[in-house]
C-alpha cells in the first residue's frame, strides 16, 4: 500500500498541468485495477482445476486471452481442458461470461447499448471513448447492437423460458395497445409494430381485455381478438389521438367546425348530431370551398365515422360503464422513445440494425436489458474451497510497483418489414403461455 501512495505522490508532483495530472492519475489507477483483475482471474482459474478434473477433463494447455471490460482491456492466462467425447472448454471464461467469439464483456456491452439508446452510433462511440477506459468505433457500436439484438431475440423466443411456469397468473383487467411506425431502410421502407401490455398475463379466461389502437391495418378489434383468443370480455377503443387527427386533417378547409364535430363524436357520442354537423359542413361548401378535394375529404370523413365497427369503437370509456379505471391512450406518447431514436436526421437502417436497436430499446423500456444480456450466463458461479489465495493475490499486487503512463492503454479492438407475420408471431407467444 505504501508503494502505491508513493507512486501517487510522484505523479502529483511530476505534473504541473491540472488536466495532465488527473489523466496520469486516472491511467495509473486503471492500470492498477486491470493488474489486480488479471491476477485474481488467474488465481480463480487455478482454483477451478480440481473441480474440472472431477468431471473427467484434463488440462490440455494454457492460452492467453484479452477481453475489453468496463475497466478496460484485460489480458490473462487461463487453462484449456479436453475430455474424450466432449467439447473442449475454458471453465474460467464460462464462469465470467466471456463468450468465445466476443471481445467485450457483458457489462461493457450493456453500457454501450444504454448510451446507443439515446445517441447515434458516432455519438455513442464519442461518449464511450471520452468517459470510459476503452475505445470503440462507431461501426463496432453497430455490430454490438446487431449481436445483442440477435442474442435477445433467441433468448426471448426460446421455448425453455416457459418450462418453469407451474401456476398460471390471473388478473381481472388487461390493457393492450398497439401501433406501427414506418422508418427508412437502406434498401426499402421498414415498418415495425409495437404492442404494450400493462400487466403480465397467463390465463385470460376470467379477464376483461381493454384494447386501444388507431384502427389501421392490423389494429382493428378483430386483430386484437385474434391475439388474445378466449377471454371473459373484450372492449376495444379507437384511439382518441388518431380520431382527432383524422377529423382535423379532413376538415382543414373549415377549422371552425372541427371542435364541434369532435365534441359531438367523442364527448356526446351522438350520431344524429354528428350527421347534422356533417350536413351543415356540406351545405357550406360554396364559392372558394366548393372544390372536388373538399367534397372528397368530407365524403371520406363521413365514411370513416359511419362505419359500424368504428362507430362502436368510438364510444367513450365513461359510457361503457366499466368497473375499472381508464389506463389507455399512452401508446402514441410511448412511441417517442423509439421514433426519436430511429427516425429523422437522415437515419437509414438495415433490417438487422433496426431490429437490434428496437429490441434494445424495448428491453430498456421494460427494465430487462441486464436480464436478457446476462441470462445466457446465469449459471456461472464461483465455487472455490479456499479463498485465502485470492486475498493473498490482491495483497501481493498491492505491493507491486506500477509505472505511471501518459495515456490509457487501449486494446484494438427478424425482419421488420410490413406484413401480417408480426401479428401471427405475437399471437403465438400469447398462446404459448395460455395453455
Amino acid at each position: 500500500m505504501e508503494s502505491i501512495i508513493t507512486d501517487i505522490v510522484k505523479i502529483i508532483k511530476s505534473e504541473n498541468n491540472v488536466i495532465a495530472r488527473e489523466k496520469a492519475l486516472m491511467c495509473y489507477f486503471f492500470d492498477l485495477i486491470r493488474e489486480l483483475i488479471k491476477l485474481a482471474l488467474e488465481e480463480v482459474d487455478a482454483g477451478l482445476v480440481e473441480e474440472t478434473k472431477k468431471q473427467g477433463y484434463q488440462i490440455e494447455k494454457k492460452n492467453k486471452r484479452s477481453v475489453v471490460t468496463a475497466f478496460g482491456e484485460i489480458s490473462y492466462w487461463r487453462r484449456r481442458y479436453a475430455c474424450p467425447g466432449k467439447k473442449a472448454q475454458y471453465p474460467l471464461d464460462k464462469l465470467m461470461g466471456y463468450d468465445k467469439y466476443k471481445r467485450y464483456s457483458v457489462l461493457a456491452v450493456k453500457d454501450v447499448l444504454q448510451v446507443s439508446a439515446v445517441a447515434t452510433y458516432r455519438n455513442t462511440a464519442l461518449a464511450v471513448n471520452t468517459l470510459s477506459c476503452f475505445k470503440i468505433s462507431h461501426s463496432q457500436v453497430g455490430k454490438l447492437i446487431v449481436q445483442a439484438g440477435k442474442q435477445i431475440k433467441v433468448q426471448q423466443q426460446s421455448e425453455e423460458r416457459y418450462d418453469g411456469i407451474t401456476q398460471k397468473k390471473k388478473v381481472p383487467v388487461l390493457y393492450l395497445e398497439g401501433d406501427g411506425v414506418v422508418i427508412k431502410g437502406t434498401k426499402k421502407r421498414l415498418e415495425f409494430h409495437r404492442y404494450q401490455v400493462c400487466e403480465d398475463i397467463i390465463n385470460l379466461s376470467d379477464t376483461l381485455i381493454i384494447s386501444n389502437a388507431d384502427g389501421g391495418a392490423g389494429y382493428a378489434k378483430k386483430d386484437f381478438d385474434e391475439i388474445v383468443g378466449y377471454c371473459r370480455q373484450h372492449e376495444h377503443f379507437l384511439d382518441v389521438f388518431h380520431l382527432n387527427k383524422k377529423i382535423k386533417d379532413r376538415l382543414s378547409f373549415m377549422p371552425a367546425m372541427q371542435g364541434k364535430l369532435i365534441s359531438a363524436v367523442e364527448f356526446k357520442y351522438d350520431r344524429h348530431l354528428t350527421d347534422v354537423i356533417l350536413d351543415t359542413i356540406e351545405s357550406n361548401l360554396v364559392d372558394e370551398l366548393n372544390t372536388p378535394e373538399n367534397h372528397e375529404n368530407l365524403r371520406r370523413l363521413r365514411s370513416y365515422l359511419h362505419r359500424h365497427r368504428r362507430w362502436v369503437d368510438i364510444k367513450p370509456f365513461k359510457m361503457r360503464h366499466l368497473s375499472v379505471i381508464k389506463a389507455i391512450g399512452c401508446c402514441e406518447s410511448n412511441h417517442r422513445k423509439y421514433t426519436y431514436r430511429v427516425k429523422g436526421q437522415g437515419k437509414y437502417w438495415s433490417e438487422n440494425g433496426a431490429e437490434g436497436i428496437l429490441r434494445v430499446l424495448t428491453c430498456i423500456k421494460n427494465k430487462e436489458l441486464e436480464y436478457w444480456l446476462s441470462s445466457e450466463f446465469a449459471g456461472g458461479q464461483l465455487n472455490i474451497d479456499d479463498q485465502k489465495d485470492l486475498k493473498g493475490a490482491v495483497r501481493a499486487s498491492l505491493r507491486k510497483t506500477h509505472e505511471a503512463h501518459l495515456g490509457i492503454h487501449h486494446g484494438a479492438i427478424e425482419s421488420l418489414t410490413a406484413g401480417h407475420s408480426y401479428l401471427n408471431d405475437f399471437s403465438r407467444k400469447i398462446n404459448q403461455i395460455n395453455i
